[in-house]
């Protein structure tokens, strides 16, 4: 009897051991699965750290979506270059229809969920409320527009595109040298509008007549009957493509004899097919021809304009090289964009005070 109670401890001893062994097993594996999956998650995330984020906010849907378009071509085409090059790139893009709180939106977005290392935003609206925002963020900002105002936020920020005063004062200049002594200026109410009406006034002086409009506006026969009445012979508007089509249709509708000044982005296929003969007589201000072989390579997407493509080309490369050569480094991201090299995609010479100087045309039609 004593000696069954003997075995039965045994064998309970033996189970018991078997079980805290097995146990055992178990808890190495749980702990090497945990370490595995622990080791992962590092290595994904550090991948994912070293990859260069750029958000990009432009208007993809909405008046200037024409635009839009040609730059998300050209940022992506960017990427796959400076992929060929070694550099790790992911852009995120925002589309803002101009509404200026919709680019807020976004810029927070891009900040704020995706950490972002630097933003590329186009237009007045989003260089306005975007610069704001991310004046006291340790990100680099370019933005695309004429405006020169979110240059005071932060030695960060980054302006591009054509300088408009200039560009009015010239194409101004041209009606002038023709004989025209009385002009008006279509003004629309952004900062882009009253810097070229500086420009205006820098050829005319005073003696200008000017009518206003606000973003989204469609109708201008009343602005442009106003002007008429004042014996106007040619008039300025600087806006995007549907201020120009709206502006010569009135022309055109109302018959009136006044030669009509843009900035040249704003001159489509389709607005030269819809209003060829109201353009006649007019000059517009405009970036130099882009790059031949940069504009093969668009060849293929059948884009409104080839500009926007090439401006946002240039600068995504530029911004991408900053941020992956300096590590953070503020001071470090900010010379390098100061000695950022010239490049003829799109006529880029250099940044002078943290503005892109850029090769300008005057075109006649």
């Amino acid at each position: 009897m004593e000696k069954d109670n003997n075995k039965e401890s045994f064998k309970r001893k033996s189970l018991l051991g078997a079980s805290m062994k097995n146990k055992g097993v178990l808890l190495v594996v749980v702990l090497v699965i945990i370490v595995v999956i622990a080791l992962l998650v590092y290595f994904d995330s550090s991948k994912q750290s070293d990859a260069i984020k750029i958000g990009v906010i432009t208007d993809l849907t909405g008046p200037a979506a024409y635009w839009g378009e040609s730059s998300r071509i050209g940022a992506e085409l960017a990427v796959e270059d400076l992929r060929k090059e070694g550099y790790d790139i992911e852009l995120l893009f925002e589309d803002y229809q101009l509404d200026a709180t919709k680019a807020l939106n976004g810029a927070q977005k891009l900040v704020n969920v995706d950490n972002v290392d630097g933003i590329y935003a186009e237009f007045n609206p989003a260089a306005i409320s975007v610069g704001s925002f991310v004046s006291d963020k340790n990100i680099l900002f370019v933005y695309d527009a004429a405006v020169t105002s979110p240059l005071e936020e932060s030695q960060l920020t980054y302006k591009t595109y054509l300088d408009y005063q200039e560009g009015c004062k010239q194409v101004a200049k041209k009606f002038k040298d023709r004989g025209i002594s009385k002009i008006g200026v279509l003004k629309i109410n952004l900062e882009a509008g009253e810097l070229c009406l500086k420009g205006v006034k820098e050829v005319y002086g005073e003696n200008i007549f000017v009518e206003s409009y606000n973003l989204g506006e469609q109708d201008f026969k009343t602005q442009l009957l106003k002007l008429n009445n004042n014996k106007i012979d040619a008039v300025i508007n600087v806006g995007f493509e549907g201020d120009t089509l709206n502006a010569l249709k009135v022309l055109k509708e109302q018959g009136l004899n006044i030669k009509y000044g843009t900035v040249d982005d704003t001159i489509t296929q389709q607005v030269i097919d819809s209003y060829g003969d109201e353009l006649v007589g007019g000059y517009s201000f405009g970036f130099s021809e882009v790059n031949p072989e940069f504009k093969n390579r668009l060849a293929q997407y059948n884009l409104a304009t080839d500009y926007g493509a090439a401006i946002t080309y240039t600068h995504i490369k530029q911004m991408t090289k900053a941020i992956s050569d300096c590590k953070g480094d503020k001071e470090c991201i900010i010379a390098e964009m100061n000695d950022s090299p010239a490049d003829d995609t799109i006529g880029f010479k250099m940044f002078s005070d943290r503005i892109a100087a850029l090769d300008m045309e005057i075109k006649s039609y």
